[in-house]
């Protein structure tokens, strides 16, 4: 790292005590004003149950990373993710999640951050193992009296440790979060906003959209195939902010092989008239990876 002076905040009151960012037990490191570092340890808690970091929630940590970098390099305005995409070509199992994003574009109206990730097994990058690649555009969004002012000086280097002496999960993430599946055969899940997982706009963290995603899609890849398929990729359009809940997905199967699924996630915000914010495009491979707990 590159100083000292550790935060736990990134704007007045957010994240609160009782956050998914803390609970993650996220470190977010900013080196100037056009790169920054994510880490998460690989726990048993956000791993699916073939002992394999959900590509969803990796996809949450690439959203805070791009979008909190961004923000950087739009101050004083702020941003909002338009589009993520994401390709993985290997699946964390253990040690350290590290993933390192880079603004490659910033032009008056957008910013495209590139994110390359990582699992590093002794936090030493020469023990690393290339896990995916993302790249992300964001939309400039005008400074408002209500904008929230960023903890950070735009053009230092700071590192940000969110966790809390009480941080940590206790229970698997998805438990954690109240995803709800009430039909896995077709992609059907329900989640209600929380404090727990909301943005510093008050709205659905961007990453759940991911989670959500990850978790209907692999649900129908399975049920289609009968094979144990496991999110690889996902492509994230965000159309609107969630902003009351409850949000369901649906799901719809585009392209099945013997090993593959390619399925359409919808993502509606219930409590806006069922109001679409999402889709997503979810790429599901038979998961070579599996291991015995």
């Amino acid at each position: 790292m590159i100083n000292n002076k550790y935060r736990t905040i990134l704007a007045e009151g957010y994240p609160s005590d009782d956050h998914v960012m803390r609970d993650l037990m996220i470190s977010l490191e900013f080196k100037g004003k056009v790169q920054s570092v994510i880490q998460v340890p690989v726990v048993p808690q956000v791993c699916t149950d073939s002992h394999t970091m959900h590509v969803g929630v990796i996809a949450m940590l690439v959203d805070i990373l791009g979008g909190y970098l961004s923000a950087r390099a739009a101050y004083p305005d702020w941003v909002a993710t338009a589009d993520l995409s994401m390709h993985t070509v290997h699946r964390a199992t253990s040690g350290i999640l590290t993933a390192v994003g880079s603004v490659t574009r910033a032009g008056r109206t957008a910013f495209v951050v590139e994110v390359n990730i990582r699992e590093e097994r002794n936090l030493l990058t020469q023990h690393a193992t290339p896990v995916g690649s993302a790249i992300m555009t964001f939309s400039k969004l005008p400074r408002r009296e209500d904008t929230l002012e960023l903890e950070i000086d735009e053009n230092a280097n700071d590192v940000f440790r969110f966790a809390l002496s009480d941080s940590g999960l206790t229970e698997h993430f998805l438990d954690k979060i109240g995803l709800k599946v009430l039909d896995a055969s077709t992609g059907i899940l329900e989640l209600r906003l929380t404090n727990y997982i909301r943005n510093s706009f008050r709205s659905l963290q961007g990453g759940m959209i991911a989670i959500l995603a990850d978790i209907a899609g692999q649900q129908v890849a399975r049920a289609a195939t009968g094979k144990l398929l496991t999110t690889s990729d996902l492509t994230i359009h965000y159309l609107a902010p969630g902003k009351t809940g409850p949000f369901r997905t649906t799901t719809r199967l585009l392209r099945l092989t013997d090993d593959t699924a390619l399925t359409r996630i919808d993502i509606i915000d219930m409590g806006v008239g069922n109001r679409l914010i999402s889709v997503v495009l979810n790429t599901a491979t038979l998961d070579k990876q599996v291991r015995k707990p």
